[in-house]
């Protein structure tokens, strides 16, 4: 199979699958092509395609995560609006980013399982294609741990709790052992909120996916339709060439006065033979 063009990948980004990526890969070319090195051929090589589109998201994810940990510890994650749609924002990119991730990965595990099948990819090349992705997923994992780890969750249930304690108050509590009480109750009602806003934020993940699976539903019923119909046309095609067929069979059965099939279609190649032994004859 000839390697992707430029052309045919170029313009806007787009993700490139894993089949397209293996293809590409597995393709040979001459022995010139197999001795340039990969990184001067960028253009013919779905892996620089991808792997600029990435390292342009993971740049926009490191901005992302400074935005969101400043967000963090600078106002109160319980109200504000603006620390809620950076944490959405970055969870989206971050989780988009890794999909691509993985099918990269893929590529170089290929690469590096059977070294003999792609020759025109050095040593040196393969290395420093598993650095950028070990790099990339370096600074992706950065940015799980800035969304869910401990730190961010304890912050993001202490502001819970504190927006708890500020709008519902102390419940009257006077001594200490009763305020101690209504600190854990507030911690507690901080820690339910925090857990149904991730469940929100699963909610709003898998409303996502289900959107994209039911566009690839409707895709894939458009193109059986338009199989069927096809498919449907061939068939009404087939059946005017039976009879159109079984017409000239019957009028050459006259024509010779026998109605043994074999006999008329051996009849029939060997006019063929001698309309293809005279061309030759004339024009040889």
């Amino acid at each position: 199979r000839a390697p992707q063009s430029g052309k045919s990948l170029g313009g806007a980004p787009r993700r490139v699958s894993r089949c397209e990526i293996s293809d590409a890969f597995m393709t040979t070319g001459s022995e010139e092509q197999l001795k340039t090195p990969l990184m001067s051929a960028a253009s013919h090589d779905p892996f620089y395609v991808v792997k600029d589109d990435l390292a342009g998201k993971v740049e926009e994810i490191e901005g992302q995560r400074t935005r969101f940990s400043s967000l963090l510890w600078e106002t109160n994650t319980a109200t504000s609006a603006e620390f809620k749609e950076a944490k959405r924002t970055l969870n989206r990119g971050v989780r988009e980013a890794e999909i691509q991730l993985k099918d990269l990965e893929l590529t170089v595990k290929y690469v590096e399982r059977d070294r003999s099948q792609f020759a025109h990819i050095d040593d040196r090349e393969l290395e420093e294609r598993k650095k950028f992705v070990a790099g990339a997923w370096s600074t992706l994992g950065l940015a799980r741990e800035a969304i869910a780890g401990d730190k961010t969750r304890q912050k993001l249930q202490a502001d819970e709790a504190a927006h708890v304690a500020e709008t519902q108050g102390a419940y009257g509590a006077k001594t200490d052992i009763e305020m101690a009480n209504t600190n854990y109750i507030h911690q507690q009602h901080g820690k339910t909120r925090q857990i149904l806003q991730e469940q929100d934020e699963n909610l709003e993940q898998l409303d996502g996916a289900v959107d994209r699976v039911h566009r690839m539903a409707n895709e894939i019923h458009g193109e059986l339709k338009t199989q069927s119909r096809l498919i449907g046309d061939l068939e009404t095609e087939l059946d005017e060439t039976t009879e159109k067929m079984n017409f000239v069979m019957g009028k050459l059965a006259k024509l010779l006065k026998t109605k043994d099939t074999c006999q008329l279609l051996t009849i029939v190649l060997l006019t063929v033979v001698l309309v293809v032994l005279l061309l030759i004859v004339i024009f040889g």
